[in-house]
């Protein structure tokens, strides 16, 4: 029998986002970034210029606009911008590689990109025009505001792409809509005058939390300098800037919690989400910073970042929660009936419109709602069950999909691009670990060239792509119906064959440590990798090192050397002997 869905008020017309940024106060500061502000009055008058440009160029409504830009004030001026001229926005994150700009540019029709001077040389050729704010001329004329076109709530805001399972990125195209009902008037947290931090990668849907979230609600957002920060310097950056509501990934929260959860003490509200949230972690940021409000926030991409969220009050109530307004949240059987325990399927006012190009995954995975007529549920894949107070648990996948680091990852994908490679006879990736930080991806290769498989592949597929480990496989374990056996492959020893020779006239991998602070260093690779031997010359990433292990080594160097290094350091000099120079000059 039919029941009522779980779900909020819906949602009316309400203002757009871009006009909700338009109606803050002039003198109010909107941006900070190191020592650059922009008020919001300057930040308008900014982006409204560069409306009138993008217009110029035949932007209208729902062009496709690419932003390759670094996070800074010109990414948030230049996707402003982009929705007041009608447009939906394309973020194309400076570290793919060109591949995959490629494909992103293509699939989206992209025909108009703006960008900086210096990355303008990294853009793939793609015919687009590009502008480089600041240095191409005004227009000689251009549509007033009042002219532009008629934004409405089922437009397209943006397109984000994210990890494929056919081996391709997908398109996810998220309206208007999405966006309001996720930060206009937001019940879930308190954003009015707040201090937000932006810290995530344009390409990452929290982003859209962050920036939007903020200056929605005249708050001042803080944008983290580009690049990698160490858990220590974050906090710094937040004490120096005052910050008081952030989102962090769960790994990076549960990171923070562990190395220096008082960086975090002086918040009023902190979102985590993207993984499963730690019960132990979740206790000791409680009870470390109990003025803070800790939110647990759940939501695919496909939903517009947040789908429910979770006030988390004592340390063993983890739940992803309720749904935020205009979204409704159904438990479902394999039947389609509903249940207490079983599928969780999304609709509501978040929804995308769909997958970019790609109908038939979009009627798969987009499915009529029988609660509303002519409405639509997204089905997660998640499995959930529903308590009696009505909160949701998350309990699992039904499907290979993991997180990392916040990332959607299908390991389909990386597989298809391994089997790509002309050296590559058959491959596999399965994910070990059970912990949002310490989840990796090993990758099992039938190949006799390694290294430029490895090689190749990072010129392929974005670095939370890249797996952590790599074995070399004379042939894949199959299973009674004749397909890869994941669960023999996961039971296999957790080795890392070494890296590549160097050239000759280098140092030999596997070299022991010169000195007791190689030994050091050493000591600490071995018990962050697991792994018994490890040499001078070893590189940190190709051992299966990523940001979230880099924190916890530059923590663990400062307990056992009484030293700081800055996280950008560890990924210009990866290896013991090159790290041994930068502590012996700290």
């Amino acid at each position: 029998m039919m029941t009522e869905p779980l779900t909020t008020e819906p949602l009316l017309l309400e203002p757009r986002v871009h006009d909700l940024v338009a109606a803050q106060p002039a003198d109010r500061v909107a941006l900070v970034h190191r020592d650059q502000r922009l008020t919001y009055g300057e930040l308008n008058a900014r982006a409204d210029h560069l409306a009138d440009r993008l217009a110029h160029e035949g932007v209208t409504l729902e062009t496709p606009v690419g932003v390759f830009l670094e996070r800074s004030p010109e990414f948030v001026v230049t996707i402003l911008a982009v929705l007041r001229a009608g447009g939906h926005y394309v973020p194309l994150d400076p570290a793919y590689p060109a591949h995959r700009l490629d494909l992103m540019v293509d699939a989206t029709g992209t025909t108009v990109i703006v960008t900086d001077p210096d990355l303008a040389g990294r853009l793939p050729a793609t015919g687009a025009t590009v502008l480089t704010p600041g240095t191409d001329p005004t227009p000689a004329s251009s549509p007033s505001p009042s002219h532009r076109p008629r934004v409405g709530p089922d437009n397209l805001a943006y397109v984000m792409f994210t990890s494929g399972s056919t081996g391709r990125p997908k398109g996810v195209a998220v309206r208007h809509s999405g966006v309001t009902r996720l930060v206009h008037r937001p019940g879930y947290a308190d954003l009015d005058g707040e201090v937000v931090l932006h810290m995530s990668s344009p390409s990452f849907d929290a982003a859209t939390f962050e920036i939007w979230g903020a200056l929605a609600n005249g708050a001042r957002l803080v944008i983290s300098p580009s690049g990698q920060a160490s858990v220590r310097e974050l906090g710094a950056l937040i004490r120096e800037h005052r910050v008081t509501t952030a989102f962090l990934t769960t790994g990076l929260f549960h990171l923070m919690a562990d190395e220096c959860p008082e960086a975090l003490a002086g918040m009023r509200q902190l979102l985590t989400g993207g993984d499963v949230l730690s019960p132990t972690h979740a206790r000791r940021f409680v009870e470390a910073a109990p003025g803070c409000r800790l939110i647990n926030a759940y939501g695919p991409t496909e939903a517009t970042t947040f789908t429910t969220t979770h006030p988390v009050t004592g340390g063993n109530d983890t739940a992803i929660g309720h749904p935020i307004r205009a979204t409704s949240v159904h438990v479902l059987d394999e039947d389609l009936a509903p249940a207490a325990e079983g599928r969780l399927y999304v609709g509501g006012a978040g929804l995308a419109r769909g997958y970019l190009g790609d109908p038939a995954l979009t009627a798969e995975r987009f499915v009529p709602d029988p609660w509303t007529p002519g409405g639509r549920l997204y089905d997660t894949g998640d499995l959930v069950r529903l308590r009696p107070d009505g909160a949701l648990e998350f309990l699992g996948r039904a499907d290979d999909q993991v997180k990392r680091r916040g990332f959607r990852v299908e390991p389909a994908e990386i597989e298809e691009a391994l089997r790509a490679d002309p050296d590559v006879r058959d491959a596999a990736v399965v994910v070990r670990g059970e912990a949002a930080e310490d989840k990796i991806l090993v990758a099992h290769v039938v190949t006799g060239r390694l290294a430029q498989v490895r090689s190749r592949l990072t010129g392929t597929l974005p670095a939370y792509l890249l797996p952590d480990r790599w074995l070399v496989a004379p042939g894949l374990p199959l299973n009674p119906n004749g397909k890869v056996d994941r669960r023999a492959l996961r039971d296999l020893p957790d080795a890392s064959p070494p890296p590549a020779s160097p050239p000759v006239g280098e140092q030999p991998v596997g070299e022991q440590p010169v000195s007791e602070v190689e030994a050091s260093i050493a000591a600490i690779w071995r018990e962050l990798f697991a792994l018994g031997d490890i040499g001078r010359h070893d590189d940190f990433f190709e051992l299966g090192g990523h940001s979230l292990l880099a924190n916890r080594m530059v923590s663990r160097l400062r307990v056992a050397l009484g030293v700081e290094i800055s996280l950008s350091l560890v990924f210009d000099h990866p290896t013991i002997a090159e790290m041994a120079e930068l502590v012996e000059a700290a």
